[in-house]
């Protein structure tokens, strides 16, 4: 993507592991009319679905209700596996990503923090997750992906302006996040004192500066 179009691009939000789309609900009240906002339900973490969701397929599909709503390019904002998704299209459709924000990513994920996560999950009650929509089977699942992803030969396709975020509490995920910012060209790094890995939930208007000044 070039870095000339208008400000005014979309952005499109993608939630995390453990997350609904109303997991933005902070950023959107503070962007609100500012630019078109999109907060869709993650390929793969959709309690509808019937069957896990491969991370190329996820992008795919994303790609395609991106195109079905007649959006050519979009600014992208992901946490956690919202931001695994989001580095796989910005990969696969780079004329689709103007501008790129990563939460909380990771190249590969840590097999022994996604094991404990799975672990603490299957004690939890599916009841837990229940009013906010996300199905613990769809959770599960999309962890087990996540362990077995790659992300690594995605990142040199990788043509829009990038920045990596990650919570200075959220130590699993500095790793990830400098490997990120390593492996994609020209990609920017920021710790965000005092954050963990939930950083749209955490801290929604330090997230929205950053957003406003990232994206324009």
């Amino acid at each position: 993507m070039t870095d000339d179009a208008p400000t005014t691009t979309p952005l499109v939000l993608l939630h995390g592991v453990g997350q609904a789309p109303m997991a933005w609900e902070d950023v959107v009240v503070r962007l609100y009319g500012s630019r078109r906002l999109l907060t869709p339900w993650v390929p793969g973490l959709r309690p509808t679905e019937k069957a896990p969701v491969p991370l190329e397929d996820a992008a795919a599909t994303l790609d395609t209700d991106l195109m079905l709503e007649g959006l050519q390019a979009v600014d992208l904002c992901g946490v956690s596996y919202g931001a695994m998704v989001a580095t796989q299209l910005a990969a696969d459709f780079p004329e689709r990503v103007r501008r790129l924000v990563l939460v909380a990513g990771q190249v590969r994920a840590p097999r022994g923090v996604t094991s404990v996560q799975q672990t603490a999950l299957k004690l939890i009650p599916a009841s837990r997750f229940a009013d906010s929509g996300v199905s613990k089977e769809r959770l599960l699942q999309a962890l087990d992906l996540a362990r077995r992803t790659d992300l690594s030969q995605a990142l040199p396709r990788i043509q829009a302006p990038t920045l990596v975020l990650v919570g200075g509490r959220d130590r699993a995920n500095q790793p990830g996040a400098r490997a990120l910012a390593a492996g994609i060209a020209g990609a920017r790094l920021r710790v965000v004192d005092g954050a963990g890995q939930q950083l749209n939930e955490e801290k929604p208007e330090e997230l929205v500066e950053i957003l406003e000044d990232f994206l324009r």
